[in-house]
């Protein structure tokens, strides 16, 4: 029986026409909400329900319990990205909710936003835009980027590719990651050196952060993260929001603690107009965009109706996020 599928995330109302064809094809009937994601949790319900949506291929919309209870034809949330952080895991592996996402699918994109947010703030390329757009001209001095050194907080896969993306700046890289420090680095990567949270943070031109969304990691960058930094240090987020205090990285950076920072991820999504990071000086934002490279939402889009098709017959993808649910007794699909 061919599924009633809602599409909350934008990037494959933009790129994913090829598998939206693919569910189609497949006598799916594909649906748009009538904004993009992140929707509220009472928008995503009805919507769910008033059209009786299977899955849903999704953009960090909040699933939670009261989602999974309020929506009980609701079977599969195939992330249309690899952050998870937006779904309760355990909520709907009790609810016999299958949760996929697309692991690597934008690792090559954050990779290369990643040293462009670096490249940004570090030679201000931004303020030179403004300044030729407004009439101006003028000189703004940066720093350099080669030769510096490079401290990646989380080397996973995003890490590992902006660490590959560094050697070819001469620079020096650092690492913190307990879990890859025990595992070993691997192959591929110029020499990274594992060291403290602490020792990183000393000795880095640069910051970049990596790690997963988790209670753990909530807020683990705070006022004294930022005061063990440089004065003369970048901090970069691509990771999430969460990870970040906004007003000590506010205070960091009107104090002069650290001397910029380039943003590309926030808590909440979409920003407030008049969230405190949109007043921080030498700070460069950008809307949640790491991820939007043309052929990675492609890929994103491609797998997310993959999965979805997968598990509408009965198999188990891959990369199910809630592998458990499979033996679940209350899995709403047959497996």
């Amino acid at each position: 029986m061919a599924w009633t599928v809602l599409v909350t995330a934008r990037a494959f109302w933009v790129s994913g026409q090829s598998a939206n064809d693919a569910l189609e094809s497949a006598g799916c009937r594909v649906m748009r909400s009538p904004e993009a994601g992140p929707l509220q949790g009472n928008v995503l319900a009805s919507l769910i329900n008033d059209w009786d949506c299977d899955a849903v291929i999704a953009s960090s919309d909040p699933y939670t319990v009261s989602i999974f209870d309020a929506c009980p034809g609701l079977k599969h949330v195939s992330r249309c990205g690899v952050g998870i952080d937006s779904v309760d895991l355990s909520a709907a592996t009790d609810a016999g909710v299958v949760v996929t996402n697309t692991p690597g699918a934008m690792t090559d994109a954050v990779g290369d936003y990643t040293f462009a947010l670096i490249l940004g703030v570090a030679r201000r390329t931004a303020e030179g835009d403004a300044l030729m757009r407004t009439g101006g001209w003028g000189e703004y001095p940066g720093v350099l980027v080669c030769g510096k050194t490079l401290g990646l907080v989380g080397l996973g896969q995003i890490g590992q590719a902006v660490a590959k993306r560094s050697a070819g700046f001469g620079m020096r890289l650092l690492a913190y990651d307990p879990v890859l420090e025990a595992t070993g680095v691997p192959p591929g990567l110029p020499p990274v050196q594992f060291v403290s949270m602490e020792g990183l943070l000393a000795e880095s031109d640069f910051v970049s952060l990596h790690a997963p969304a988790t209670p753990e990691t909530r807020g683990m960058f705070n006022a004294e993260r930022f005061a063990q930094m440089k004065p003369s240090a970048y901090f970069i987020n691509t990771a999430r929001g969460t990870l970040v205090d906004d007003d000590a990285l506010v205070a960091a950076l009107e104090s002069g603690q650290i001397a910029g920072a380039a943003i590309d991820v926030y808590a909440p999504e979409p920003y407030p107009a008049d969230g405190p990071l949109r007043r921080a000086p030498r700070c460069l934002l950008t809307p949640h965009n790491a991820f939007n490279a043309v052929e990675a939402a492609a890929e994103m889009s491609r797998l997310s109706a993959l999965h979805v098709l997968a598990v509408m017959r009965g198999e188990r993808p891959a990369s199910t996020c809630n592998p458990a649910v499979w033996d679940s007794a209350h899995l709403r699909v047959r497996a």
